[in-house]
This record gives C-alpha cells, sequence and structure tokens, in this order.
C-alpha cells in the first residue's frame, strides 16, 4: 500500500472544514433575510447553495476519512518496516519497550497528518479567514470574533505546553508498569509461595510476589490529559457563549454596530458554534503531545548490532578452541566436528549446553576460536546455519507462512510432506492459522514446526536445543528419522538430556559442570569421545 501526499489529507480536511463554516454563515443569513425579504425575494438560490455546499461537506469528509486512514496504514507499514530494519540482525535490549514501540509509538508517528496536523491546520485556517472576512465586509461583531480568535490561540499554547508535560509523565509511568509486570511476571514459577510468603519481611522478596503490578497510574496520567483537553474546550465554550450574550444584549456593542441587518447575525452564530469545530483543537494538541514524547521514544530504542556472516559451507569440519560463550563462566569447549552426522551434546543442566549451541551459531557473542574447513570465522551470525530454540516462537499467520517466513517459495508438497513425517498432520492444511487468534500449539507442536522450518531453508548446518523434551517416543522416533536422514549431508549438534536410541550420533560431547574455582585456572571439563 502506497501512502497518499500529505497535503491531499491536508486539503480534503480544509475543504471539509471551509464547506461546513461556510453552510453556517449562510444559513445564518438566509435565516435572518427571509424575516424581512421583500416580495419577490429568491429563495431557490440560497437554499441551492446550502444543500450544495451540504453534499460538498459530506463527500470532502468521507475522501478525508477514505484517503487518510489509507495514508495511515501505509504510513504505519513504513514506520514500522523502518524500526524492523533497526532491529534486524540486533540484539534487543529491552523487549517490552520494543514491543511496545512497534505497536504504540509507530502509529503516534504515522497518525500525525491525521490525528493533528490536518484538524489544527483546518481550524487555524477557518477561524484566520473567517477574520479576515469579517474584517473586510465589516461585519458586526467582527471585534468580538477576533478577540475570541486570540483567546483561542493562546488556549491552545497553554494547553499544549501542559499536554507536553503530562505525555512525559505518561511515558515514564508506562516504564515503570513495564518494568513491574515483567518483575511479576519472572516470579509466576513461585506464585503458589503467595501465602506462604505473607509474614515475609519485603526486603526479602515478599514485596515482588504479592504487589501485582498496577496500570493505576498510567490510567491516570492519561485520564489528566483527557480532562486537561475537556476543561479547556468548557472554559472555550463559555468564553464563547459569555460574548453573544453580551454582544446581543448590547452591554459590549451599540445600537449602531449591531444594527438589525441579516449580516448582523453571522458572527453570534459563529461565535456559539466556535466550541464543536475549535473546540476539537485541544483534543488535537494532547495527540501532538504524544507525538513528540513518541518521536523521542523511538529514538532512544536501544539495539546491539550483530554482525552477520554470509553463507559458510562446512564441507571438512569445523573446528572449536577454548571456545565458549562470552561473559559466561562456563567450561571452555576444544573439540573438532566433521562435516555431516549427528552429534550430541549433553550434560547436566546449566552446564552451558544451550550457551554453546548459540556461540557456535552467532546468536551470542563468543570468546576463543572457531574455524571452518581451517579458515577462522569471526564472531556473528552466520545467515546459513540455523539454531532451532527451546521455546521456537510462532507467527500470527498460516502454517505456511510459519514455515516459509522469508517467502523463498518453497514448494507446498515439501512443506506437507515434512510435515507428515514429524507427525504434524494436525497442523493440515497449510492454511490453517496457527499462532494468536488461532490454533493453539503445544510445546512439542512449537518445536516441531520450528525443525520443520529450519530443513526446508537447506541450513548448512542444524544446531538443535532439546527436540525431544515433551514427545512421546513415537514422536521421537519420527523426528530422529528425520534428522538421521538430513545428517547424510548435513551437521547437526543436538544439546539435549535424552538421547533416543533411534537417534544415529556419531559422537558425543559431554559438557561436565565444573567448579567455579577451576574455570577461572582454564579447566576443561570436555570429553570428546
Amino acid at each position: 500500500m502506497k501512502s497518499k501526499p500529505a497535503y491531499l489529507t491536508l486539503l480534503l480536511a480544509l475543504l471539509h472544514g471551509a464547506a461546513g463554516i461556510t453552510i453556517l454563515v449562510i444559513s445564518s443569513w438566509f435565516i435572518a433575510i427571509s424575516a424581512i425579504a421583500p416580495v419577490g425575494f429568491n429563495y431557490v438560490i440560497p437554499a441551492v447553495v446550502i444543500r450544495a455546499l451540504a453534499l460538498l461537506r459530506i463527500a470532502s469528509g468521507y475522501a478525508s476519512m477514505w484517503v487518510g486512514h489509507n495514508d495511515l496504514l501505509a504510513r504505519i507499514a513504513g514506520v514500522r518496516l523502518r524500526v524492523f530494519r533497526q532491529l534486524e540482525n540486533s540484539k534487543i535490549t529491552d523487549k517490552a519497550f520494543t514491543t511496545e514501540a512497534l505497536a504504540q509509538h509507530t502509529e503516534e508517528l504515522a497518525s500525525r497528518w491525521i490525528a493533528w496536523i490536518a484538524p489544527l491546520s483546518n481550524i487555524t485556517f477557518i477561524f484566520t479567514n473567517l477574520c479576515v472576512v469579517a474584517v473586510w465586509f465589516d461585519l458586526p461583531g467582527t471585534s468580538f470574533l477576533i478577540t475570541l480568535f486570540a483567546i483561542w490561540l493562546v488556549a491552545v499554547v497553554v494547553q499544549g505546553l501542559g499536554a507536553l508535560n503530562i505525555a512525559k509523565r505518561v511515558t515514564k509511568e508506562n516504564k515503570a508498569f513495564r518494568q513491574q509486570s515483567a518483575d511479576f511476571l519472572n516470579c509466576s514459577a513461585i506464585w503458589h509461595l503467595n501465602k506462604a510468603m505473607n509474614n515475609m519481611p519485603k526486603e526479602e522478596g515478599r514485596h515482588v510476589i504479592n504487589s501485582a503490578p498496577s496500570a493505576h497510574s498510567v490510567w491516570q496520567q492519561q485520564t489528566a490529559q483527557k480532562d486537561k483537553a475537556q476543561r479547556a474546550n468548557w472554559w472555550f465554550q463559555g468564553a464563547a457563549f459569555s460574548t453573544v450574550v453580551l454582544v446581543m444584549s448590547g452591554v459590549l456593542s451599540s445600537p449602531s454596530e449591531m444594527s438589525y441587518m441579516p449580516t448582523a447575525i453571522v458572527v453570534p452564530m459563529i461565535l456559539l458554534a466556535a466550541p464543536d469545530w475549535a473546540g476539537a483543537a485541544f483534543h488535537s494538541i494532547t495527540k501532538f503531545a504524544q507525538h513528540k514524547q513518541s518521536v523521542k521514544a523511538l529514538k532512544k530504542l536501544k539495539t546491539t548490532p550483530i554482525q552477520v556472516i554470509e553463507n559458510t559451507e562446512l564441507q571438512h569440519s569445523l573446528t572449536l578452541f577454548d571456545f565458549a560463550a562470552k561473559n559466561r563462566r562456563l567450561p571452555l569447549v576444544s573439540a573438532t566436528f566433521p562435516s555431516s552426522g549427528i552429534v550430541s551434546i549433553s550434560g547436566p543442566s546449566g552446564c552451558g549446553k544451550s550457551s554453546l549451541l548459540q556461540s557456535i551459531a552467532g546468536v551470542l557473542p563468543s570468546t576463543g576460536i572457531k574455524e571452518v574447513d581451517g579458515m577462522h570465522i569471526p564472531d556473528g551470525l552466520i545467515t546459513n546455519w540455523r539454531y532451532v530454540e527451546q521455546e521456537p516462537i510462532v507467527l500470527s499467520g498460516s502454517v505456511s507462512s510459519n514455515l516459509d517466513p522469508a517467502g523463498m517459495g518453497i514448494p507446498l508438497d515439501d512443506m506437507t510432506n515434512l510435515l507428515a513425517q514429524l507427525g504434524l498432520e494436525a497442523l493440515l492444511p497449510l492454511s490453517m492459522w496457527v499462532g494468536k487468534a488461532g490454533r493453539a500449539l503445544s510445546g512439542g507442536e512449537r518445536k516441531r514446526l520450528a525443525l520443520a522450518r529450519a530443513i526446508l531453508s537447506h541450513a548448512n548446518m542444524l544446531l538443535v536445543d532439546e527436540p525431544f523434551e515433551g514427545l512421546d517416543v513415537t514422536t521421537q522416533h519420527k523426528v530422529c528419522e528425520v534428522l538421521n536422514r538430513y545428517a547424510a549431508n548435513h551437521l547437526i549438534l543436538v544439546a539435549s538430556h535424552v538421547t533416543p536410541s533411534a537417534l544415529n550420533v556419531s559422537s558425543t560431547l559431554l559438557l561436565e559442570e565444573a567448579r567455579m574455582d577451576n574455570l577461572c585456572a582454564g579447566q576443561h571439563a570436555i570429553r570428546l569421545p
């Protein structure tokens, strides 16, 4: 979807607003002149003009909404693509903030034309031109219209400054709420201790479990933002109404100024209607404040770039020397792997199996030496090596889009056959929607779906983390058959607590749990039969 020119949205909004205010002016004049019109007065022309303006207002309003929302969707897509490019091949520091950035801040940034630029420009243009026309034709009550315009400008500026301050506080409270929610969810494994820890002092952790995160402070700031805009609108409405009362009562006007002529009613009618069309500016200015905060937030989106290494073909051997994940107190690995076959990486929980796989794949930074066919491979993400994690991500979409997320044109027959081989017939047809708002997948189904995705990409090497966890014996056997066939021409590193007998393991890398004191001495707890 291609975005429309920004000025088109603005022009349609101006046309819609101008048509509406012109109807008001002509209608008020028409009502007044009808009371004193002489015999033979042509009522048809004003009526036709009013009807034409009404149709123009409806058409321009619809066109403004259609063009504006299509432009909004296109701009959101463009902004989010730019954010995704920033996140591409990067390590995300704050995942919760990244989600908020993609969901909220990008929308605020993309919606600036339809949310506040067009409305504020429209109202300012109309108000300015009304004052110019009133002065040009010397309409009765022009001075009061100009005074109200000045009041409106001051109120918008004051409201904008206040909205910026509130938007800043909303952002701060949102950040605090995200952190509280993350801390609370991290304690989910010990929620059952809630009652048992009621008597525990806060400094010992009771407050983390018992204090569920509350969005009350965020709601308070957002409500304050809306209330401030509403109060500004009420004050402006009161000022407009009071001006009309004083003008019509003759307190602020002389009989000569407010003479009994059809044009005398025009300005009072504009003053009465001003809160309806000019009051929207106070809500639009809050959108401006939110936009400014979203711009700042996106600029603060912190990512750590990961070096990308183009296709690395493994033809003979993969060699590691004193290799380990960086900044992890784990055993150093020195081993040589063949170009094909299955190598089982085993060891007790916490010994570093997952970290080793991730560092080999380049997902985690590493220390030591990594060589492919005698050539040194720098630290970075290798594009044709696939790491299949313990808890794979399932995209909200069809099964086929999950198997081919990059749109490489993988044949549908290949997808269907591989799913059947892995015991995933329940995920057929390929058009089935999975993930959010679709079929929920079990942990075992997610693992096998991710494994299928990696195999269909024709990766040169697979690094599979706990592929058999949560699978029954029959399903384990099916997964083993798939891995055995793929290992005939590819290297597969499998980190698992369970190694089924059906898996054709060519060699085993045993990671033993090392003591912290001997790690510093450089002792290796590695055996490679």
